[in-house]
């Protein structure tokens, strides 16, 4: 990807998502909604990531006062 401010994008497994979602305290439902036609799935998809709709990627971002902070997506068509 030709952006280097992108932060690290992941495909969590069914159980990691379960897990991060009860600790966050939201359902599946209402995770915020990333397109499959995304560039940052995309770059997986190059990667050789396999991606489906339904799945749910944990971005990680990096904040000067807290460290990592991580935001869960939810992969539509």
């Amino acid at each position: 990807m030709q952006w280097t401010l992108t932060p690290p994008h992941e495909v969590l497994s069914k159980t990691a998502a379960t897990k991060a979602l009860r600790d966050i305290k939201v359902s599946f439902e209402r995770l915020p909604l990333l397109k499959y036609s995304d560039a940052a799935i995309q770059q997986l998809i190059a990667k050789g990531i396999e991606v489906k709709v339904g799945d749910v990627i944990r971005i990680t971002r990096q904040s000067l006062t807290t460290g990592d902070v991580y935001y869960y997506r939810r992969v539509v068509a």
